[in-house]
């Protein structure tokens, strides 16, 4: 769906003879941070439709000056989350680095294992394997109103048209509450859209084996 038309939904939703008072600049911010607020939801909601995968190379990280066997990897500039941090130990496995407690960072006994610090992730491995592998969400992109959106399908873009509704409701003082209401009902009926391989759970993460290739 087009923003425009996710703008003029929203307008029509409002109830308000007159949304002059709303511009368009105002429309456009809204629809911005709840198509913001949709992704943050369908980044967190298991299946990954947006997730972007890098494979650095060992060479591409830069040493720590005070600290051995530790090295920092520069986040791509459209980082937003990080879903997933992988290592080769041979040609044929990729295993997921650890991430170390503030308190044990550095301990060699949780080798290879990382943190994000700033604009960084913070490696701390003893073994310099070569290969390594960041599964990542990158940022939300800037809505036009000519932006169409249409992925993924599960996605229902008439959340933002009564988020638009809302803000003009409470730009007003007018109440908002039935139009907040129908954000929230809808958003609750995407997430349940979401899963679609309930029979095939996931299993559950052993969290007490750790460094023991492939036993993690």
């Amino acid at each position: 769906m087009l923003v425009s038309q996710i703008i003029s939904d929203g307008r029509s939703w409002a109830d308000v003879p007159n949304t002059n008072f709303f511009s368009a600049s105002d429309a456009l911010t809204t629809v911005q941070t709840s198509w913001k607020q949709i992704y943050q939801k369908l980044c967190q909601w298991n299946d990954d439709y947006f997730v972007t995968t890098v494979y650095p190379t060992f060479s591409s990280f830069t040493p720590d000056a005070n600290r051995q066997f530790l090295y920092n990897y520069a986040l791509p500039a459209d980082f937003f989350h990080l879903r997933l941090f992988q290592y080769q130990p041979n040609a044929q496995t990729f295993v997921p680095v650890s991430k170390m407690t503030i308190e044990d960072f550095g301990n060699t006994q949780q080798s290879p294992g990382y943190r994000m610090m700033g604009q960084n992730l913070s490696i701390y491995t003893i073994v310099p394997y070569t290969n390594w592998c960041v599964y990542y969400y990158p940022a939300p992109i800037t809505l036009a109103t000519n932006t169409d959106l249409t992925y993924p399908n599960t996605m229902l873009p008439e959340i933002m048209s009564w988020q638009v509704a809302v803000e003009i409701r409470r730009k007003q003082n007018l109440d908002f509450a039935d139009k907040q209401a129908r954000v929230n009902e809808l958003m609750e009926t995407m997430r349940m859209e979401i899963p679609r391989d309930d029979a095939k759970a996931e299993p559950i993460k052993n969290v007490f084996a750790q460094g023991f290739w492939p036993y993690i």
